[in-house]
């Protein structure tokens, strides 16, 4: 199974919502560690407004498996730098098989978030079957 989830956020949207003056909005969709990251950023909301376009973008890839809200969603840093995916499984244990690929990308105006999510298990139990059951006939038919 491969999901796809894409979205793309004006950072203009952000900069007309001070995080001064709409910490509600801020504190309802963001983790209190993706606030810390962005408000110590030079460029806070072009850093919320990717991060927001990739909470958008992991609701859209798993559509059909999971609801999650926004603050289920926290965008984290691999030690590389990579940004990582990390949903909370307590209230979504549906999702923890699910290896979820994130590309995250702004320029001075706009931020986009690319999701993929897989079920690796899944996938590889498929092949695994699939080189079963087709075994007989390639051994049948080209010899091996």
């Amino acid at each position: 199974m491969f999901k796809i989830g894409v979205d793309c956020e004006n950072i203009a949207r952000f900069r007309r919502l001070p995080y001064a003056k709409s910490e509600f909005f801020y504190k309802r969709v963001f983790t209190p560690a993706e606030i810390k990251y962005c408000v110590s950023c030079r460029e806070p909301y072009h850093r919320f407004a990717v991060r927001f376009a990739a909470k958008e973008a992991v609701i859209k890839a798993l559509s059909g498996i999971a609801r999650p809200y926004y603050r289920d969603i926290e965008v984290r840093k691999e030690k590389s730098g990579a940004p990582r995916i990390h949903i909370n499984l307590k209230k979504f244990s549906e999702t923890k098989n699910l290896d979820i690929l994130l590309s995250l990308a702004h320029s001075k105006t706009h931020a986009i978030a690319f999701v993929i999510a897989t079920d690796q298990k899944r996938e590889k139990s498929k092949l695994r079957r699939a080189l079963r059951e087709t075994a007989p006939f390639i051994k049948k038919n080209f010899g091996g």
